[in-house]
């Protein structure tokens, strides 16, 4: 495991880039206790991507391990001729957690894809859960590149067993920047679409599962109508609305 320094200074933390057998590993056991799933990530798989170029970070606090991340090697995108580094995950155990630790990881994360020649990171998201809406496109200053329904099937981990996994995709332009910029909240205007946000959808997920799919469904509908009518997401509004306008429009 080599050391790498984290742009982001909290005490007791450090971020390293994994690099052997052992620390794909540890991350697998990582995803394993945040998402209460066996084998989120197969360290076989692991080991086989950061052989071939992909990004793998632990971040330890006080010498115990309490987050990571990996990110797998693709393409470049539409328009662009660097490669782009896709983040399939990044999580922070529940005793570690809003502590500044996923902040910090993805900060690493942006750096370490400057240093190695990408041109974007992408990633995604369940739109449903309004702090990782507002973490990712505010705090984290991405663009959202569409909404995709049941992106990766039904999936069986403790935190979206039974769900859809619709998601919506989001980029970071790396090239010239030396770290990502936050965002401010869009304000609406009076053509634009807004689609809500439930305020807890992890709680509405434990004690009321209707109510939690019929957030789906109708946030589906929202977003799919909107995309066939040519509008996209802009941003967030200060209700935690996405704020989707039309690609005509041009600039926020």
């Amino acid at each position: 495991m080599s050391t790498a320094a984290g742009p982001r200074e909290i005490a007791g933390l450090s971020i390293e880039v994994a690099t052997t057998p052992a620390d794909a590993a540890l991350i697998s056991t990582i995803f394993d206790e945040v998402w209460s799933v066996r084998a989120m990530v197969s360290p076989e798989i692991m080991v086989a991507a950061l052989h071939n170029g992909a990004y793998g970070a632990i971040a330890w606090r006080d010498e115990m391990p309490v987050g990571a991340a990996f990110a797998i090697v693709g393409l470049p995108l539409a328009g662009q001729s660097a490669p782009n580094l896709h983040s399939h995950a990044a999580g922070v155990v529940a005793t570690a957690a809003n502590g500044g630790i996923g902040y910090a990881l993805k900060l690493h994360q942006f750096s370490w894809a400057r240093e190695h020649g990408f041109g974007t990171v992408t990633w995604t998201f369940d739109p449903l859960v309004r702090r990782n809406a507002w973490f990712n496109i505010v705090k984290l200053g991405t663009q959202v590149l569409g909404y995709h329904r049941n992106f990766y099937g039904q999936l069986d981990d403790g935190i979206n067993a039974g769900e859809q996994s619709d998601r919506l995709l989001v980029r970071w332009d790396i090239a010239g920047r030396d770290t990502p910029a936050a965002t401010d909240f869009v304000e609406a205007k009076a053509d634009d679409v807004l689609v809500a946000t439930p305020a807890d959808i992890e709680l509405l997920r434990k004690t009321d599962t209707a109510q939690a799919a019929n957030w789906r469904e109708r946030q589906r509908a929202a977003f799919e109508a909107a995309e066939k009518n040519g509008l996209s997401v802009v941003g967030l509004n200060e209700d935690y609305c996405y704020v989707l306008r039309s690609n005509k429009d041009g600039a926020q």
